[in-house]
């Protein structure tokens, strides 16, 4: 399948930048290996995005650059992410689980992967307790006693959210220590929940189901028992595929780009959390703006 500029990956960079070139008239489609919006869907509550006073939900806001994405007439395809980016030339090929989709210019906005805690009890209990995402599962433990793993924003934006639901919440803080802003911390605050510092996860315990973690704190193990446990330990990119494809990475793992959102690569751009120099919404969908615009002129001027 044909078109004139492709991109890869459906959270606030990449909604962003197909705005732009399908608002130019170009055909454009967006690939997303997850659901729309990425981690922007995590946040609750967004605060600090132009234009919404009173705040916005990360789902909600997401929503809305999906709806202006395809009014310009692009294409989302949730669920199919990309397999292999081949890049022969002026011509750029990516491979997904059922198509081959070959564009004039490519943009890549694959945004991060959260963080394992690689433990014992986490892959086996993984929807069964376990989650990487309180927005998406919070409901399903309402009035349960929930348990937070991190100490960043995301796990602060955890706990705001499941402050609501659940009816007892565990903060629990690594060596990392507590990194959120201190607009959540007041509000942490405001809601009674209280941080357990110092703390090492080393199992998360159950058979069918999570029925605990196992901590350790100055060298005593503790059994916690919880129903649900949600992990906010951080993000990292993807870089593979990328590799693969020539794509420069730093040592980080994130796509090197210069002020232009360009890579090594003509006719490849990058933009949003996958380029390391964002994790605000209004950053990445700026650079995602950018990108757009720039991948659009490279697919005219190849036509």
């Amino acid at each position: 399948m044909e078109c004139d500029v492709l991109i890869i990956g459906a959270g606030p960079a990449g909604l962003s930048a197909a705005i732009y070139s399908s608002r130019q008239g170009l055909r454009t489609i967006v690939l997303e290996e997850g659901v729309i919006g990425g981690r922007a869907t995590y946040a609750h509550m967004i605060d600090n995005y132009p234009g919404f006073p009173e705040g916005i939900s990360g789902t909600d806001l997401i929503a809305r650059f999906a709806r202006q994405a395809e009014k310009f007439g692009s294409t989302i395809r949730p669920g199919e992410g990309a397999k292999e980016i081949k890049i022969a030339g002026e011509t750029k090929e990516v491979v997904t689980s059922n198509e081959h989709y070959i564009s004039k210019s490519l943009i890549i906005a694959t945004g991060l992967r959260q963080k394992k805690l690689q433990i014992p009890g986490e892959e086996k209990l993984l929807g069964r307790g376990v989650s990487y995402c309180a927005t998406c599962d919070g409901f399903f433990f309402r009035n349960k006693r929930v348990a937070v793993i991190g100490g960043g924003n995301e796990a602060a934006s955890d706990l705001l959210y499941l402050s609501s639901l659940a009816g007892r919440i565990i903060w629990l803080v690594g060596g990392e220590g507590i990194t959120a802003e201190d607009n959540y911390l007041a509000k942490i605050k405001e809601s009674g929940i209280e941080p357990l510092a110092g703390v090492k996860i080393v199992e998360l315990l159950g058979k069918e189901k999570l029925e605990g973690i196992m901590i350790e704190r100055a060298g005593i193990r503790e059994k916690l028992l919880v129903d649900g446990v949600f992990i906010a330990i951080g993000s990292v990119p993807t870089v593979e595929i990328l590799k693969k494809a020539g794509i420069e990475v730093d040592d980080k793992g994130f796509i090197k780009t210069n002020e232009e959102t360009e890579t090594n690569i003509a006719g490849v751009f990058a933009a949003g959390d996958c380029t390391g120099k964002t994790h605000q919404v209004i950053l990445a969908a700026g650079q995602g703006a950018l990108a757009g615009i720039k991948a659009s002129s490279y697919a005219k001027m190849k036509r």
